[in-house]
């Protein structure tokens, strides 16, 4: 932080959700102290979400446990619900709001694999405090995601498909994910070993190897396979936080089961070695990402924690009021659904989703009050006439009270 600011307090959350890393976490009493902080830390190239509850953390609505206990827990037919929707209401809407349906859903209250996040810090604040319900508990959060982390793939969903699916299926989906992530890279190629890496801590996370197999060894195991083993083991350790990737390059190229990936248009070069470490580390990345989700497509009964470090935005065109007053965004969060043969029980895994920072919101009414007189409030963030209405009900109860 550039300079000490009066009133904030600032602590290391040791986890986060499972995370292993340090978070650093911010607590504001006032909207001076949130400003300053955003201004002081170059928080504008962030995104933003706020929660008047921490609840599971970042978690899209059609992902959360909707039933079930301790032991088994029920959870939304994504995909099936978009289509009944579809159904019902296709006569009814514009070519736009078809192509985009996945926002349109969103929008329209239909739980989905969609994140809400806004690029305004003040909009942020404001979900923050909105319906804080004071008994709960005494702080709300805004999560924060750098940008550089953000890949746009809303061309890539024009046909309304599960992207998990498409990714690792679709050559031509993989084509322009690479020329996407060439583009990410392009202004951050210094980070790209950090991005490497934290793919490869994904599957050391995981305790498997570039085949899935477990790392940990096993007293069932013979000899022979233990020691292949463990050579696999030690050669990816080694090669994670080397700067120079043609190890690691060709050692993929060996070991990674589907030579979909390491022969194909995206992977493949003839003489890697008159390349640069740019480009070859971007082939790399590209292929350990798509290898883990090819892993958990293939063994969906074994739950992978799906740490990427990298998120994929959905921005339809300005279809609606709504999204635009908020500066909205959507991040979409990568899931995998499968039901059992008599569609009884519905395994589900998803992308986690961490956030680079957390600000803890306190005194949320007095901060709503402020927020009001800065035109931040329920007609600003919403615009239809039932919101208007409460606002202005909202003021003249403000007036009365005072």
């Amino acid at each position: 932080m550039k300079g000490k600011i009066q009133g904030l307090i600032v602590r290391s959350k040791k986890s986060y959700r499972g995370s292993v890393n340090l978070i650093k976490e911010y607590i504001i009493p006032n909207i001076s102290i949130y400003l300053d902080l955003i201004r002081t830390n170059d928080f504008n190239n962030y995104i933003f979400r706020g929660q008047n509850e921490a609840y599971n953390g970042i978690q899209a609505s059609g992902l959360r446990s909707y039933s079930g206990g301790a032991e088994v827990s029920k959870y939304y037919d994504i995909e099936g619900m978009k289509r009944q929707f579809y159904n019902k209401v296709v006569r009814k809407i514009s070519e736009d709001e078809k192509q985009y349906f996945l926002a349109f859903c969103q929008h329209h209250g239909l739980p989905t694999n969609l994140v809400d996040f806004t690029t305004s810090p003040l909009v942020a604040l404001f979900f923050a405090c909105y319906g804080k319900n004071q008994l709960t508990s005494n702080e709300a959060e805004i999560y924060l995601i750098n940008k550089k982390k953000l890949i746009d793939i809303t061309p890539l969903l024009l046909q309304n498909e599960n992207f998990f699916e498409l990714l690792i299926q679709n050559k031509d989906a993989q084509l322009k994910l690479f020329s996407n992530l060439q583009k990410m890279f392009a202004n951050q190629a210094h980070e790209l070993p950090n991005y490497i890496n934290k793919l490869i801590e994904c599957y050391e996370l995981n305790n498997i190897d570039i085949d899935g197999e477990e790392l940990t060894e096993s007293e069932d195991m013979d000899e022979e396979f233990l020691e292949d083993d463990y050579d696999n083991l030690i050669k990816l350790t080694d090669l994670k936080g080397k700067n120079d990737v043609i190890e690691l390059y060709y050692f993929l190229a060996n070991e990674i089961y589907d030579e979909n990936i390491t022969h194909g248009e995206v992977y493949y070069l003839n003489n890697p070695e008159y390349y640069s470490n740019e480009e070859l580390g971007i082939r790399v990345f590209f292929a350990l990402l798509i290898n883990l989700l090819q892993l958990q497509y293939r063994n969906i009964d074994k739950p992978l924690k799906l740490d990427l470090n990298v998120y994929f935005t959905y921005q339809p065109p300005d279809l609606f009021d709504r999204i635009v007053n908020q500066k909205g965004m959507f991040i979409y969060q990568l899931y995998l659904s499968k039901s059992d043969e008599h569609n009884k029980h519905r395994t589900l895994r998803f992308q986690s989703i961490k956030p680079d920072f957390i600000i803890k919101i306190q005194n949320h009414q007095a901060i709503l009050n402020e927020l009001n007189l800065l035109g931040i409030n329920i007609e600003s963030i919403y615009g239809d006439f039932d919101n208007i209405a409460n606002s202005i009900k909202f003021n003249q109860q403000y007036t009365l009270n005072t």
